[in-house]
């Protein structure tokens, strides 16, 4: 049952949260504290949903009074979306009716929900149902704390999301080192060796000259090509869109395919993330041109206020994949991966959906403001 508290208890409960919950960047212990932070208003049962964009559900991360982590509710009609979509917190007098059939808020006389918001952007809910009518003071203590969850939670994602980001960009940059160090010992090197050779020779002849300056011409190719493989000559000409449509445009005259473009006006990219995103469409696009066998291949290039998204999709053989899903390595897909690791260093996704017989798709969104 739930105990009766002072305007005094609530507050130096909040106290207490803030101090805590600012302290903690694991999710796990977060998410324990928020749900142990609201016991001061005294409850029968609780949750802590947080938004899951791949799903697009909200999922139970942490719970008291029932077996719920890692429950999803779809987008619908459930209380939890509700306040989601509301922005406001909600106070419900149960039982609920039966249109909230995901929901565990049926049987509680009352169920508060209260969405989890840092400015525009809603990353959850946290839920709190009691067999008392919750008072104005104690509403508040909640919704207070809802909004400290609501930033430790993106703290902590941010903090994950650096530590994520700066071992991968660590290794990239390593990969990179050695993909240039390779060129110039197995590429331009010998060639300028076999130049210079030529050239100091003494004796040599003018089809020996001519040899050598055959041997230049390579290396000066040779030496585009490392630079190109570092930022493409195409995107300093023609930005992120007409790369992409240039390159599209390159590779389904040399694959034979039927191409269809839908690329709109994105705005400025910054150049890190322009380099990332067109290398992730040329690795998809290569692989369709290696592996699909496809007649017709469509790129898109659109966004909106929140994402950017670039969709490559072929009706080639396809292959066995989950729906949505990551191509694995033991698919022999090891170029998805890849991308997969250039979009990760923008915050973004990079999913592939395959059947046997019916194509390929590769989906790659990242937030737009994470690429500006």
């Amino acid at each position: 049952m739930p105990r009766s508290v002072s305007d005094q208890d609530l507050l130096r409960g909040l106290e207490r949260a803030t101090w805590r919950v600012g302290a903690t960047t694991n999710d796990d212990d977060l998410f324990a504290l928020i749900l142990e932070a609201a016991g001061d208003i005294g409850y029968d049962s609780a949750s802590l949903m947080v938004y899951d964009r791949a799903s697009d559900a909200l999922v139970v991360r942490a719970a008291k009074g029932a077996q719920l982590v890692g429950t999803k509710v779809a987008a619908g009609p459930a209380i939890s979306w509700r306040a989601m979509e509301r922005r406001q917190p909600i106070v419900l007098k149960g039982p609920a009716g039966p249109e909230l059939p995901h929901t565990y808020t049926k049987n509680v006389p009352y169920a508060i929900v209260l969405p989890l918001l840092v400015g525009a952007k809603a990353l959850g809910v946290l839920n709190v149902n009691r067999g008392a009518e919750p008072t104005e003071s104690q509403v508040g203590f909640l919704r207070i704390l809802a909004y400290q969850a609501a930033f430790a939670i993106e703290r902590a994602g941010l903090y994950a999301d650096l530590q994520l980001f700066t071992g991968q960009a660590l290794s990239q940059e390593e990969e990179s080192r050695r993909h240039i160090a390779r060129e110039l010992h197995d590429g331009l090197a010998p060639v300028i060796v076999s130049a210079y050779g030529i050239l100091q020779n003494p004796g040599k002849t003018e089809a020996d000259v001519k040899r050598a300056t055959d041997f230049l011409r390579k290396a000066i190719q040779e030496t585009r090509a490392i630079i190109g493989s570092v930022r493409p000559g195409t995107l300093e000409d023609l930005g992120l869109a007409g790369a992409i449509s240039s390159v599209a445009t390159e590779v389904a005259a040399e694959a034979g395919w039927e191409i269809e473009e839908d690329i709109g006006d994105i705005g400025p990219v910054r150049a890190d993330a322009e380099a990332a995103l067109y290398r992730a469409t040329v690795e998809a696009l290569l692989n369709a041109k290696r592996h699909a066998g496809a007649h017709k291949v469509t790129v898109k290039l659109r966004q909106d206020d929140a994402y950017l998204e670039i969709v490559i999709a072929d009706d080639g053989q396809g292959f066995a994949s989950e729906q949505w899903g990551e191509a694995s390595a033991t698919a022999g897909h090891f170029g998805l991966l890849h991308m997969r690791e250039r979009i990760g260093l923008l915050g973004g996704v990079c999913k592939v959906a395959s059947k046997p017989g019916e194509g390929t798709t590769v989906r790659i969104t990242v937030p737009r403001d994470r690429v500006s």
